[in-house]
């Protein structure tokens, strides 16, 4: 029942056979709720499941084995699952990027690597390693995706970190872009 309910509100079949049972805690209220992960990757995971509100924006997920914590933040929100963001190193600054983000407002279009799928964006801040882009209907931008920014020859390969409908945050490999010609 839970798997259909989950496949028919958007999580593929496949996101359901590749899940791993997870414990994810709220760190403010320290309520937790037993779900599932999928589409891991070193920035981050999709949390499936029921009872997921409880959750605030800043969680710590323990996988079925493991003896910790890995400290997250909540990025987006849907009703049957949330997407995580892993934290790293925290710093004690207030900003705890490796590197520091800059108000920029910059033309661009994001686009699928096959470049079958285009949506127009501006970016809003930026730094060597990322940057945050908003517009419409970003929720449905590709994992990995090409950006192309006003003033560049090549585009430059991303991928979407997190999505929001109107904002989405992107990790960019510039060295990509070499490889795309």
């Amino acid at each position: 029942m839970f798997t259909e309910q989950l496949t028919a509100r958007g999580s593929t079949a496949r996101e359901l056979e590749d899940a791993i049972p997870v414990l994810a805690l709220d760190l403010d209220s320290l309520k937790c709720v037993e779900a599932k992960a999928v589409n891991f990757s070193d920035w981050g995971c999709k949390v499936i499941g029921a009872g997921l509100g409880i959750l605030n924006n800043n969680i710590g997920l323990k996988l079925e084995d493991e003896g910790e914590f890995q400290r997250g933040r909540v990025t987006g929100r849907k009703t049957d699952y949330v997407t995580v963001v892993f934290q790293r190193d925290v710093k004690p600054s207030s900003e705890k990027r490796a590197e520091p983000r800059y108000p920029v407002t910059v033309a661009a279009k994001v686009s699928d690597l096959g470049r079958s799928f285009q949506l127009s964006c501006v970016i809003t801040d930026a730094s060597r390693s990322g940057c945050r882009i908003e517009g419409k209907n970003l929720q449905r931008l590709p994992d990995e995706l090409l950006v192309y920014v006003e003033g560049f020859d090549r585009p430059v390969r991303g991928q979407a970190v997190w999505k929001e409908e109107t904002s989405a945050g992107l990790r960019l490999n510039w060295d990509g872009a070499k490889k795309i010609g």
